[in-house]
């Protein structure tokens, strides 16, 4: 089963978040900025609602979305950008250098674990970056430590430090509702994130001379990879 109806039985919840989380003056926004490489085509692979595409059209002269949630789409394509960013429905694993192309950024936040198998997954995407381009991730990994509560407090924790370091009440409980959401949870049994052993072996072994950045935000991690 893909993620496709888990995400959009969720999509608004969803973007609530996101556009905190990932937003101005955080630390994944404040992040990615500094990995992106100079170039015209960028590329947003699991691009949800489109706040990052968004940011990718302040940058890049063309900009392309993928998601294989149509109820997310439908939020990013009523979002207005610099440039027009082109939304495609599709799975990334369908992705190919004939078609959409290869791109100067390859870009994927918070999806990569849902994708497929995760070295499949990694060469598909590193497969999409032109040469002299840059691959950047970042994705969730679980610690190395299983929680000795089990999972759900992990969703209070998170709607904690969303609290904590944004200041905003209301995204922290949008944070609590959707990582409680019975479809979320059921995806969580389906898609297991890795830990952060995994995360990092996986990595290196699909992408050799990645850089590693751990915990971006709690429980989010970074990779960047250059094409020579």
């Amino acid at each position: 089963m893909t993620a496709t109806p888990y995400f959009d039985d969720f999509a608004e919840l969803y973007e609530r978040v996101s556009r905190v989380r990932d937003g101005a003056g955080g630390p994944v926004r404040e992040w990615l900025l500094g990995q992106f490489p100079p170039g015209e085509r960028a590329l947003d692979v699991g691009c949800g609602t489109g706040n990052n595409c968004a940011l990718l059209a302040e940058h890049y002269a063309e900009v392309t979305g993928v998601d294989v949630s149509p109820g997310m789409l439908a939020l990013a394509e009523a979002k207005p950008t610099r440039v027009p960013v082109r939304y495609q429905c599709r799975a990334a694993l369908d992705l190919r250098p004939a078609d959409p192309g290869e791109f100067d950024l390859v870009m994927s936040v918070n999806a990569v674990f849902f994708m497929g198998p995760l070295a499949e997954v990694l060469r598909t995407l590193a497969a999409l970056v032109a040469p002299g381009g840059r691959l950047v991730v970042i994705d969730v990994n679980r610690p190395d430590e299983p929680p000795p509560d089990g999972d759900n407090p992990h969703a209070f924790d998170t709607a904690r430090m969303i609290y904590e370091r944004y200041r905003d009440a209301d995204a922290a409980a949008d944070t609590l509702r959707m990582m409680l959401h019975p479809r979320w949870l059921e995806m969580k049994r389906r898609h297991v994130a890795p830990t952060w052993a995994e995360f990092a072996r996986s990595y290196r072994a699909a992408l050799p001379g990645v850089r590693l950045t751990r915990d971006v935000l709690p429980g989010m991690s970074g990779a960047v990879w250059e094409r020579r």
